[in-house]
């Protein structure tokens, strides 16, 4: 006893003496960690899951089943290989080593409309069992939005999650307009996301379009391909960041806008690339509904800010398809309009601008927002009902903030009830 009570002792003493508890502390064990679902390109047939352990589980596996009303029994699973990836992340201000291996895989051959269970690990040492739902066909959905968490996430973002959760448990899914950290390859920030997401992340897919803060020096945050698998069909060079996903009769598009120093190079290879690629995606779309999700806003909320070249670039391609609604962050403010910068456009898109954690700002004076709002934490329910697209937004204490609906008639045209 008094053996281990002179080892603790010793380790808590070279621990402040050094300074460095993140290092021992950050570093994943035996155990799976950060779980989490996201959509595939066929989300009514498969589902993406990523994990993380450390070091010594060189192998990872998913077991899925059909959801039941009895004892699970392991045995009825179905089990899926892991792709495993040794990474070295950093944490902290020390930028302290983090070594883990990040595991990957896709359920796939799954029934639209069917619930499941899964779990995650390897040998001994696995999660618990978590419970899903697959989109059907069809009959209606619903998702949440967030604009960008990016600080306090642990202690402050959380709630915001959470209450969103509270409102509508059955989502089918969280969207995120970018900013999902503060400083791009803080390993300590992604736990603190974690920590805020808990048992949602598992359960439902978390979408998400990178923000400047998800970029560093160039480059995106390695987390990004690593902690996540979102689907690989945009353009070369942007995959994972630049996808779309096809969700009952929606087609959602995120455009990386955080790339090549924010599309600063209008010429340049993440400008001209993700162009075409957008104009190949909606010219090829079936779906009703379009919803493109993006970081920078097409209008901005703050007086100083004016994102010209990216509607120059984008927002004929946007017109020219009817695209129904734009979801952006940045700005942490909110502000919602129809607007277009062409004078022979009827304005029928519906650009919003939100923000979900506590960085939060005064909104501006500028008049393309029919509403706005300064210093609120905020997320969206939007749900899609046949030809009815109702969007309600709420505080963060649950109330009611703004709402609209978006109507397609049989003719191909829209009406817009605020």
């Amino acid at each position: 006893m008094r053996m281990k009570t002179v080892l603790s002792v010793s380790l808590l003493a070279i621990l402040l003496v050094l300074g460095r508890p993140v290092a021992i502390l950050g570093q994943p064990g035996l155990q799976p960690e950060r779980i989490v679902m996201n959509l595939t390109e066929n989300p009514s047939t498969s589902v993406a899951v990523t994990w993380r352990t450390g070091t010594a589980v060189q192998e990872g596996f998913c077991e899925l089943q059909p959801a039941s009303a009895t004892r699970i029994n392991a045995a009825d699973s179905r089990q899926f290989r892991a792709r495993t990836t040794p990474v070295r992340y950093f944490s902290g201000a020390e930028q302290l080593p983090v070594e883990v291996n990040q595991h990957a895989c896709i359920l796939t051959g799954l029934t639209p409309g069917g619930k499941y269970l899964y779990r995650v690990g390897n040998g001994e040492h696995w999660s618990e069992w978590f419970q899903f739902q697959l989109p059907a066909l069809d009959g209606g959905f619903s998702f949440i939005y967030f604009g960008d968490p990016q600080s306090d996430l642990r202690s402050q973002w959380s709630r915001v999650v959470r209450e969103a959760y509270r409102k509508s448990p059955d989502c089918g899914f969280m969207l995120y307009a970018g900013d999902i950290i503060n400083r791009a390859g803080r390993d300590d920030e992604y736990q603190q996301l974690f920590d805020a997401g808990g048992f949602i992340f598992p359960m439902v897919p978390q979408v998400m379009t990178p923000g400047n803060h998800d970029y560093r020096d160039g480059k995106i945050d390695p987390h990004w391909n690593l902690q996540f698998t979102f689907p690989q069909n945009g353009p070369a060079g942007l995959k994972g960041s630049c996808y779309f996903v096809d969700y009952q009769n929606l087609r959602l598009i995120s455009v990386d806008s955080a790339a090549g120093d924010e599309l600063e190079d209008e010429n340049g290879y993440e400008m001209t690339a993700q162009k075409n690629w957008l104009d190949s995606v909606l010219r090829t779309n079936t779906q009703e509904w379009v919803i493109v999700t993006t970081h920078l806003p097409f209008y901005s909320t703050k007086d100083s800010r004016d994102n010209a070249n990216l509607r120059r670039n984008f927002q004929p391609i946007l017109e020219k398809y009817k695209v129904d609604l734009v979801l952006t962050g940045h700005d942490h403010a909110y502000g919602r309009g129809s607007v277009s910068d062409n004078p022979a456009v009827k304005p029928s898109i519906v650009y919003v601008v939100s923000v979900s954690g506590p960085k939060i700002y005064e909104a501006g004076s500028k008049n393309w927002m029919q509403k706005k709002g300064s210093n609120i934490q905020l997320f969206q329910e939007i749900s899609i009902r046949g030809d009815v697209l109702k969007y309600n937004a709420y505080t963060v204490d649950g109330k009611l903030f703004d709402a609209f609906e978006i109507r397609n008639n049989q003719r191909g045209g829209k009406k817009f009830v605020d």
